[in-house]
């Protein structure tokens, strides 16, 4: 099972999916975690030098690149279903739809993109107004720095949520209760796979 944690920078992405994950691990529940972009890798670096104005590329471009960095992780995540793991993953491939539809790019051609990738079963998106990120985060990539651009990522977010498998949790409130809520969901969504303490 992928569980994915969705959301606009410093929606507490970061905070929410390593809590779940070490709340796992604390179950004895297998569970592994990974975190989009992966700056460790050379698509990593790639998507970095863009972020900071290194490196220009075209829209179309970039949102390959993030697509690709996922793309070097596919054979573990694979290999983790397979061993039937539960894989916690900040920013996966609904971040590349949502950013990309938000910059003018076709949502069927992202998907398509994206649809390589084992899917996730749930997705966890943390709803807060574009204006708190500021708040949140004063230093930003000069994406992140744009709020008419993040108001049109939470427009794109609230629609990609309109799926069944999109869980919308109010990211405005404590740390405390936004994981106190994503425990009790993920526990019941757990209760339909076989995933049993070690």
């Amino acid at each position: 099972m992928i569980f994915s944690f969705e959301g606009l920078d410093a929606s507490g992405k970061n905070t929410q999916s390593n809590l779940l994950y070490e709340s796992l691990l604390k179950k004895r529940i297998r569970c592994e975690y990974l975190s989009f972009p992966d700056y460790s890798t050379k698509i990593g670096q790639e998507i970095r030098a863009f972020l900071t104005g290194k490196r220009e590329y075209g829209i179309e471009t970039r949102h390959v690149l993030y697509c690709a960095n996922r793309y070097e992780h596919i054979e573990k995540i694979k290999k983790w279903i397979t061993e039937q793991k539960v894989v916690i993953v900040n920013r996966y491939c609904e971040s590349n739809i949502a950013y990309g539809a938000a910059s003018g790019l076709s949502i069927e051609w992202l998907t398509s993109l994206e649809s390589v990738m084992p899917q996730a079963d749930y997705v966890f998106l943390l709803k807060i107004n574009p204006e708190v990120t500021t708040a949140r985060k004063p230093k930003r990539d000069r994406f992140e720095a744009n709020i008419e651009y993040l108001r049109r990522v939470a427009d794109v977010y609230l629609t990609l949520a309109e799926s069944r498998n999109w869980i919308v949790i109010d990211g405005n409130r404590a740390v405390s209760d936004v994981h106190a809520e994503i425990s009790k969901l993920s526990a019941a969504l757990m209760s339909e796979g076989p995933f049993e303490p070690d």
